[in-house]
C-alpha cells in the first residue's frame, strides 16, 4: 500500500486509519498476499531500471498539539508487505502529514495464482482554518519572488486575526503587508509577498503564522539562497608548519566568496570529511554509491586496529555502512554480476570492485552476505578464458569509452587478489607481462598489490623496482591511459600513486623514502571540500592514507592552527592530544575583500608535526570557466523569456561530444530557476525512451547520467517546465563533465526568466 499526496495544497496533521479490501473480481486470492515492489529489488520498465526509493516518516510518541507545520512529504506511508486473510481485509493505520489537502491512497498485491488486485481510494484532511502557499526550496541573489499566500476560512462566520512572518535575513520586503486580515465565511484570500533577495548566501527559515480567536495556522520552511552566476573555486592542502597559498578572484558576485581552513587530527576524521566530499557529488550509479559506503567500512577497521572505543564514530559509521550496503544490493543484475545501473550484462570491472569492496566490509564487521560475495565472484571466475584473460561481454553498454582489455584483465586480478581468492595465477601471470610491456604506472602498481597478496614476492619485488624507476619528482605516478573507471587527468594521477602507496606499505618498509614522498603528494591533492578528484580517486586516495596511518602509528600532540589572509589574522583554533573531530576555522572569507589577487597562509604553533589540512575557497563569477580540454560542450536556452503562472516553459540542453571516439561516463547538471517545477512523469518518460540512462533531483538541479556518448554524437535533453511562483529568477548555472575528469567542465547559463500573476 502506498499512500500519498494527490494536490498542492499544504495543511495540517492527522491520524489516519483505513480498513481497504482487495479489488477481487478477478479471483485474486486473499490468502497469503504478496508485495513485489520497491522495497525489495530494483523496478524494471523494459530495459530501463530504477533504483529503490525509501520514504522516511516522523515517529509521534506522545500526544501534542502542532503550532507550526513543518513536515510536507509526498508519499506519507509505504508499506510492501502488508498481509491478509481469507475476508480480503487489512488495517493499517499511519499519521498524515502537515498537508491539508486530498490524499490517494492505493492499493496493489499478488495472489498465488498470479493474478492481481488493485484499489485506489481518496481522503483529505481540513482545519476550521487553514493556510498554503508555495515556498521555493533555492532562490538565486538578485531574485524577485512573489510568494503566494491562500488564507482559507473554513468556519460559517468572518475570521479576523493578525498574520505574522518571519522572513530570511537575506530577503528585503517590496511591499508592506498588512498584519491584520480579514476572511468572510467560506471564502479563501490570496495575497503575494514579494521579496528581493539579498547577497546574504546560507539558509534561513520562512515562517508564517496566523492566530484569531482560537483559531490559527503556521508553518515553517528552509530556504536556500544561492549565489548567481557560475561556481568558481581554489582549493590547496598540505602538511607543513607553515606554508602560503595564492588564488585569483574575478568578476565576483558580490557576497558569494566562501573559506575555510580544515585540519585532519586522525584517520577517523580524514575518512569521515572524505564521505562529505563525495557526498557533494552526484551518487547514482554503482560505483558513486559505493564510495559513500566503503569508506565506513575503513572506519571501523582502523577503529578496531587500533583498539579504539570511539563508540560515536563506531556506531555512525556503521549505520552508514549498513545501509550503503543494502543500496548496492540493487545494483545486482540477473545473471549476478553487477553494472552502473543495474542493467544486465553485468560489468566484469566494476563486479570485481564490489567484490573487494563487499570483502572489506565483512571484515570490518558489517553484516554482509558471504554467498553473495561468493555468487559474485563466481559470476567473474566464469569469465576466464583460459588463455589468461577474462573474457567480456561485447555491445550494449560495455562500447562507450570501452576500458582497454589490458586495464581490464589487470583490474580483476588485482581486485580479486585484494579479496583473497587465489585461483588466478594464470590470469596474475598475464596481466603481469601486460603490465612490464606497456610501462603502465597505474596497472604495475595494481599488479604489486596482487603479487604480494598472491604470496609473489619475488614478482612483486622485481615490479616495485620498475614501480620506483617511474615515480615522478613531486612523488606521484600517473598511468598511461586511463583507469578502471576510465579516468583521466588529476583522478587517474591519484589512483595510480594511492595504489603504489598501499604497494609500497606491503614491502615492509623498503622503500621509505619514496613512500613519505608519495604520501605527500596526496596529502597536498585533496581539495577543500575533503575529496580528492573524482569518487574513484578518493576512495584510493582515503584506503592509501588509512593503511599508512595504521603503518606509521604516529603520536599526537596539543597544538595551535593559525591562518592568515592577505597579511592579516582570519582565525586560530587550539587542539590537544587526541581529538576526534575534524578542526574547521570558518567565516574567514570576511578577510577576502573583492577581486585580485589573495593569499592564505596556514602556521602550526607549538608542534613537532603539523596535522594534514585542506583549504576551500568558493564563489561565483558572472563570466563561466570553461575547459576548452573538456570533452564534451553543453548549451541551454528556455524558449520564452517571461510566462503566466501555470504555463510550461521548454528549457532544452544540448550535449556534444568534441571527441572523434567514444567517451565514458558523462554528467550533465542542468539548474530549474526558482518559480518553476520539473515533471517528474516527463522525465521517466525521458529515460524509459532511453534520452538518457539515469537521473536524480539535488535541490533547484537535476542530474542527468550516460553510461557514455559515441563519437561526435549530440544529445538534447527538452524539459517542458511548469511556472509555478510570480517572480524574476536566474537558473543556477548548469555544466556537462565527464564524471571521472571533473576538472574539466564545460558550463552553461540562462537568461532571467520572469513568471508573471494569472489574470482573474
Amino acid at each position: 500500500i502506498a499512500v500519498a499526496n494527490n494536490g498542492v495544497v499544504n495543511g495540517g496533521l492527522n491520524n489516519i486509519r483505513l480498513n481497504n479490501g482487495i479489488n477481487n473480481q478477478n479471483g485474486f486470492l486473499n490468502n497469503d498476499f504478496e508485495w513485489n515492489g520497491p522495497g525489495a529489488v530494483i523496478q524494471q520498465a523494459g530495459n530501463v531500471y530504477y533504483r529503490a526509493k525509501k520514504f522516511s516518516a516522523p515517529v509521534y510518541d506522545k500526544q501534542e498539539e502542532v503550532e507550526t507545520r513543518t513536515d510536507f512529504r509526498n508519499t506519507i506511508y509505504f508499506n510492501p508487505d502488508i498481509k491478509v486473510g481469507y475476508t480480503g481485509k487489512a488495517t493499517v493505520e499511519f499519521y498524515a502529514s502537515d498537508d491539508i489537502t486530498s490524499f490517494r491512497a492505493t492499493v496493489e498485491g499478488l495472489g498465488k495464482n498470479g493474478l492481481v488486485g488493485r484499489e485506489e481510494k481518496t481522503f483529505f484532511t481540513q482545519l476550521p482554518f487553514a493556510m498554503s502557499t508555495k515556498i521555493p526550496v533555492e532562490v538565486a541573489t538578485e531574485d524577485l519572488v512573489s510568494i503566494p499566500l491562500t488564507l482559507k476560512n473554513n468556519t460559517d462566520g468572518p475570521l479576523g486575526g493578525v498574520l505574522t512572518i518571519t522572513k530570511p535575513d537575506g530577503f528585503e520586503e517590496v511591499v508592506k503587508i498588512p498584519g491584520v486580515q480579514t476572511i468572510m465565511p467560506g471564502k479563501a484570500k490570496t495575497i503575494f509577498l514579494d521579496y528581493k533577495v539579498l547577497d546574504k548566501i546560507g539558509y534561513g527559515d520562512f515562517t508564517i503564522a496566523f492566530k484569531s480567536c482560537g483559531l490559527g495556522d503556521a508553518f515553517t520552511q528552509q530556504i536556500k539562497i544561492a549565489p548567481k552566476g557560475f561556481p568558481a573555486a581554489a582549493s590547496f592542502a598540505g602538511q607543513e608548519k607553515e606554508k602560503e597559498f595564492s588564488f585569483n578572484i574575478a568578476h565576483l558576485v558580490n557576497g558569494s566568496v566562501k573559506a575555510n581552513v580544515t585540519v585532519y587530527p586522525n584517520v577517523v576524521s580524514d575518512l569521515l570529511k572524505g564521505v562529505e566530499g563525495i557526498l557533494q557529488e552526484p551518487g547514482g550509479c554503482f560505483e558513486q554509491t559505493s564510495m559513500t559506503a566503503y569508506p565506513n567500512a575503513m572506519v571501523l577497521d582502523y577503529l578496531k586496529s587500533t583498539e579504539s572505543k570511539d563508540d560515536k564514530a563506531l556506531a555512525y559509521a556503521g549505520g552508514l555502512l549498513d545501509r550503503g550496503y543494502k543500496r548496492l544490493l540493487t545494483f545486482e543484475t540477473k545473471d549476478k554480476g553487477y553494472e552502473w545501473f543495474g542493467a544486465s550484462p553485468g560489468h566484469e570491472g566494476l563486479t570485481a570492485l564490489g567484490i573487494m569492496e563487499f570483502t572489506d566490509m565483512k571484515k570490518a564487521g558489517g553484516d554482509v552476505d558471504q554467498k553473495m560475495i561468493d555468487r559474485t565472484a563466481n559470476w567473474v571466475m566464469s569469465h576466464k578464458d583460459g588463455k589468461g584473460s577474462f573474457a567480456r561481454k561485447v555491445g550494449g553498454y560495455h562500447d562507450f569509452g570501452r576500458i582497454s582489455d589490458n586495464i581490464m584483465n589487470a583490474y580483476v586480478v588485482y581486485a580479486l587478489a585484494e579479496a583473497g581468492y587465489v585461483d588466478i595465477k594464470t590470469e596474475f601471470n598475464s596481466a603481469c607481462k601486460k603490465a612490464l610491456e606497456t610501462k603502465d604506472a597505474y596497472m604495475i602498481a595494481m599488479m604489486a598489490n596482487a603479487a604480494y597478496k598472491l604470496n609473489e614476492i619475488k614478482k612483486a619485488e622485481d615490479l616495485m623496482t620498475v614501480l620506483m624507476g617511474m615515480q615522478d619528482k613531486n612523488g606521484s605516478w600517473t598511468g598511461s591511459t586511463h583507469s578502471i573507471t576510465y579516468s583521466q587527468g588529476a583522478s587517474l594521477t591519484i589512483e595510480s600513486t594511492s595504489i603504489g602507496i598501499m604497494a609500497m606499505i606491503k614491502s615492509q618498509g623498503k622503500f621509505m623514502p619514496e613512500l613519505q614522498s608519495a604520501v605527500k603528494f596526496l596529502i597536498s591533492s585533496r581539495s577543500g571540500s575533503g575529496a580528492f578528484s573524482s569518487t574513484q580517486g578518493t576512495i584510493l586516495a582515503l584506503k592509501a592514507l588509512t593503511e599508512y596511518a595504521k603503518a606509521s602509528k604516529k603520536t599526537t600532540e596539543d597544538g595551535t592552527v593559525v591562518v592568515y589572509v592577505d597579511g592579516k589574522k582570519a582565525g586560530t583554533r587550539s587542539y590537544k592530544a587526541g581529538e576526534k573531530d575534524a578542526i574547521v576555522i570558518d567565516g574567514i572569507e570576511s578577510f577576502v575583500k573583492g577581486e585580485g589577487k589573495h593569499d592564505i597562509k596556514v602556521k602550526f604553533e607549538g608542534v613537532k608535526t603539523p596535522l594534514p589540512y585542506s583549504v576551500g575557497v568558493n564563489w561565483s563569477t558572472t563570466l563561466p570557466e570553461s575547459q576548452k580540454e573538456c570533452a564534451v560542450d553543453l548549451k541551454t536556452k528556455m524558449q520564452s523569456a517571461s510566462v503566466l503562472v501555470g504555463e510550461t516553459n521548454r528549457l532544452t540542453a544540448t550535449i556534444t561530444n568534441k571527441k572523434k571516439e567514444e567517451i565514458p561516463s558523462t554528467m550533465v547538471i542542468i539548474g530549474i530557476p526558482a518559480g518553476f517545477t520539473v515533471q517528474p512523469w516527463q522525465l521517466k518518460e525521458l529515460q524509459d525512451k532511453k534520452v538518457f540512462d539515469y537521473y536524480e533531483i539535488k535541490g533547484n538541479s537535476i542530474a542527468i547520467y550516460y553510461r557514455g556518448m559515441a563519437s561526435s554524437s549530440v544529445k538534447e535533453i527538452n524539459l517542458d517546465l511548469k511556472a509555478e511562483m510570480p517572480g524574476v529568477y536566474d537558473a543556477p548555472a548548469s555544466s556537462a563533465y565527464l564524471y571521472y575528469t571533473n576538472e574539466l567542465k564545460s558550463w552553461a547559463g540562462l537568461e532571467k526568466i520572469t513568471i508573471k500573476k494569472s489574470a482573474i
